[in-house]
């Protein structure tokens, strides 16, 4: 997977799935209450991405929890995502992808669905923040 950074901006790949344009989704990175996907450095400035927030999904009489658990159910990909619904399945709560300025310790409050819309966007947000 190919992500446009701006010029400066370095990339650090945490979990390695990241590089697979086929997982996308929050899903694919739910392993814990918090895991930390990749980190981004400009400036002098470092942000990490997590996937944070539980996933529940009752699919094919299961009860999914955690990315592994995808994979035993052949949920391999966001195509395959699309399955649980028109299978009959049922997402009670998703997880999602959030920034932690590593300077200030905190959160920033930007909340992502997709790999690459979190990565590349932070990347645009933090050399403008830098700026300032």
């Amino acid at each position: 997977m190919k992500y446009e950074l701006p010029q400066g901006v370095e990339l650090e790949v945490v979990d390695y799935d990241i590089e697979r344009e086929d997982r996308q989704d929050s899903a694919f990175y739910t392993d814990n209450d918090i895991s930390l996907i990749a980190r981004l450095t400009y400036g002098g400035r470092e942000y990490g991405i997590y996937c944070v927030g539980e996933m529940r999904i009752h699919y094919k009489d299961k009860v999914i929890r955690y990315s592994s658990d995808l994979k035993e159910v052949s949920i391999e990909n966001d195509t395959d995502l699309k399955k649980i619904e028109v299978e009959g399945g049922e997402w009670i709560n998703n997880s999602w992808f959030e920034v932690e300025d590593y300077t200030s310790g905190e959160f920033t409050g930007e909340i992502y669905h997709e790999v690459k819309e979190a990565i590349e966007s932070v990347a645009n947000w933090i050399t403008e923040e830098v700026k300032v």
